[in-house]
């Protein structure tokens, strides 16, 4: 696998080297302009100024070693008058201007760049050798080109020097993790990190703070769960004893009966441990339906009536608006069974229970009231938490509202106990997105 570092400086480097290619391209193209522009000048400003000169100052010229060129000057009469040179065999007829001549008729003449300008009295014919303008060009090139080579290979160094350091938080972080295990959940710390890492780390870090809340939330479980089996269990292997060693067959009718009453119990809190473990391992469904609050309200109510009837328990209910929201049918049944049947459980003989159901502004609002003791300000925060009861008299396991509250955390809903507008009891407040426009109002169906 190739490293983010490996793969940046690849590609700048690169990029460097692309832009150094082109750059000297153009560089060795401007230069060659100008050198060509530059030398062609100097011919003809020396033929120029020679056409107005005395031949007393030629040595003068001859003498100068940075004109790098040669010459020949002809009277009218096509008389040479000077030549710098004896291997320069150029007749007289050179058109005027540019031209490109050999310096004579043998085979290895040397080829010239001549300027020829005619006068009055005289002709000038100023040269320089192809070769001798190729070396001053070369020359002017590796005078701008070796420069800028080096500045790109500056550029280089930096390019690399820049990514090796600025990705140096990111080996910090891969330090950091790299010396924790699965208990090292405190939270990363990099002081010198840029925003983009920043942003990383703190992420990584409300996933720690998660994952370390999860764990420990899984721990108080399993040893709440541990202390909460241990009563039962005991119980059933003491019932399981006097099952063994009754003798009076009445007596062993009733410890069977209280033997089978205690797997009841027992399966009934395993039951719910399950369940709340899957639930707070809960992902967002990809399938969630639109469920109708109304409709699963009343058959809960249904399955609890015969309870309720036994203790004179009533239920009332209403509803308005619309009642559909986005969720899991089968999760939502689980809600309401659970609300219901904890109201049930607190509510006093021959009291009504109310249930309705209503749409308020984007909201579906389920409010549930019961007559029973009510819980306290200061327990109603506790009360959500795995085997905590208000009150140990009551049978049950403590994790109804657990379960509840994990149920509405799921479908991105909330969940108040509040105290009724008045008399005793308690009030349950839930709310859930609106999964759909109003629909026509319902009339009041009390049950």
């Amino acid at each position: 696998m190739v490293s983010l570092e490996s793969r940046l400086k690849s590609r700048l480097l690169l990029g460097v080297l692309l832009v150094g290619i082109v750059l000297a391209i153009a560089v060795r193209t401007q230069v060659n302009r100008q050198q060509r522009e530059l030398l062609d000048y100097q011919l003809e400003q020396v033929a120029r100024a020679m056409l107005l000169s005395d031949l007393q100052d030629l040595q003068a010229w001859d003498d100068d070693p940075a004109l790098h060129l040669d010459m020949q000057i002809w009277d009218r009469f096509g008389n040479r008058l000077y030549r710098s040179s004896t291997q320069i065999e150029l007749g007289s007829d050179t058109s005027p201007g540019f031209s490109v001549l050999p310096s004579g008729p043998q085979a290895d003449a040397v080829t010239l760049r001549v300027f020829t300008l005619r006068g009055d009295e005289r002709t000038i014919q100023v040269m320089h050798s192809r070769e001798l303008r190729r070396a001053l060009t070369r020359d002017a090139e590796l005078q701008v080109l070796v420069p800028t080579l080096i500045a790109m290979l500056i550029v280089a160094v930096l390019v690399g020097t820049a990514i090796r350091k600025g990705l140096e938080p990111i080996r910090e972080l891969d330090e950091e993790l790299s010396h924790r295990d699965a208990a090292s959940l405190e939270p990363i710390s990099l002081a010198h990190a840029p925003a983009e890492l920043a942003r990383v780390v703190r992420t990584l870090n409300r996933l720690l703070q998660q994952l370390d809340a999860s764990m420990q939330a899984h721990k108080r479980f399993i040893a709440n769960a541990a202390h909460e089996l241990r009563t039962p269990i005991t119980a059933l292997r003491l019932e399981v004893d006097n099952l063994a060693h009754g003798q009076d067959p009445a007596q062993v009718r009733e410890a069977a009966s209280r033997l089978k009453m205690g797997v009841h119990r027992a399966q009934q809190l395993l039951q719910q441990m399950l369940t709340l473990a899957r639930l707070e391992g809960h992902i967002h469904p990809q399938a969630w339906t639109a469920v109708d609050l109304d409709r699963l309200a009343q058959e809960s109510m249904m399955n609890l009536s015969t309870l309720g009837s036994q203790r004179g328990i009533e239920f009332a209910f209403e509803s308005s608006g619309s009642t559909v929201v986005q969720g899991d049918p089968n999760d939502l049944r689980l809600l309401l069974d659970n609300l219901l049947g904890n109201a049930l459980k607190f509510s006093p003989e021959n009291a009504p229970v109310d249930l309705s159901i209503h749409q308020h502004q984007d909201a579906v609002v389920l409010l549930l009231r019961d007559r029973g003791p009510g819980i306290a300000q200061a327990l109603r925060e506790r009360v959500f938490l795995p085997f905590v009861r208000t009150n140990p008299a009551i049978e049950g396991s403590g994790l109804g509202l657990t379960i509840a509250q994990e149920v509405v955390l799921n479908h991105g809903a909330s969940l108040l106990l509040e105290d009724p507008p008045e008399g005793p009891g308690l009030q349950v407040r839930l709310s859930f997105p609106l999964a759909h426009a109003a629909q026509p109002e319902k009339p009041t169906n009390p049950v």
